[in-house]
């Protein structure tokens, strides 16, 4: 167990310098959209500033919950499995970005194609990397009560259901937030989906495609973090005395 949450803090704090990579992208795609109605004319498209927005719902959900469960605040347990299950419902707002590139299949005569793939990449990076950390450090807290093949299962899982989700957001319209505001809706359109033979058919293609690609970009950040925690845990081992 002190492993796991050995684990979870190093995972942390090896994320930190690289959510600066996220703001800056950020910052990039709000600039960039703002240059593209000033420099050609054309409204700014207010939908991409609210999904972007939305996308970092999840990381700032699991950075509070992780602030409390990190310092042992046991008092606000309930807070932390509230921010947990806002994660649990928001997270597909941050990969649901990449489906972002089908408005470059839209007619604008005045905007360049490469400024638009520009633009609606530095989005796609933005939601991809959110997405990404988050579900790593859920990845992490996963490890301190399940076996490792569990908590690859529930991540597996999990990715596909929320690309569900994103299909759901994309092609019927529904937001995270129809889960309270319009469950009944929401049910009806889910089971719609079912009814028609093609639609489901597209369902479970995207769902599958879309979580083998995000799984491939997980494992991608998962290789790249992970070899550091072992070797310092390694490192903590052998020489118990060393200032970390």
């Amino acid at each position: 167990m002190l492993g796991q949450h050995f684990a979870l803090v190093i995972t942390t704090a090896l994320l930190l310098p690289m959510l600066g990579s996220v703001i800056i992208f950020s910052i990039l795609t709000i600039a960039l959209l703002y240059a593209r109605a000033r420099i050609f004319a054309y409204p700014v498209h207010k939908p991409m500033l609210l999904n972007l927005f939305l996308s970092w719902i999840p990381i700032i959900c699991v950075s509070i919950a992780l602030f409390f469960f990190l310092t042992s605040l046991t008092t606000q347990l309930w807070l932390v499995i509230l921010l947990l299950c806002i994660w649990f419902v928001f997270f597909p707002n941050s990969t649901y970005l990449v489906t972002e590139f089908h408005h470059l299949k839209e007619e604008v005569n005045t905007v360049p194609f490469w400024f638009d793939t520009i633009v609606i990449l530095s989005l796609a990076l933005c939601g991809v990397l959110l997405g990404g950390f988050s579900l790593l450090l859920i990845h992490r807290i996963l490890d301190l009560y399940l076996a490792p093949v569990f908590s690859w299962l529930v991540i597996v899982v999990y990715l596909f259901l929320s690309n569900i989700g994103i299909y759901i957001g994309r092609f019927l319209r529904f937001n995270s937030w129809d889960v309270l505001t319009n469950p009944l809706g929401l049910t009806k359109g889910i089971l719609a989906i079912f009814k028609e033979r093609q639609k489901s058919r597209s369902l479970l293609l995207f769902s599958t495609l879309f979580t083998l690609f995000l799984l491939a970009f997980y494992l991608f950040l998962y290789s790249a973090v992970t070899p550091i925690t072992w070797i310092l845990e390694m490192l903590i081992q052998r020489y118990p005395k060393l200032p970390f």
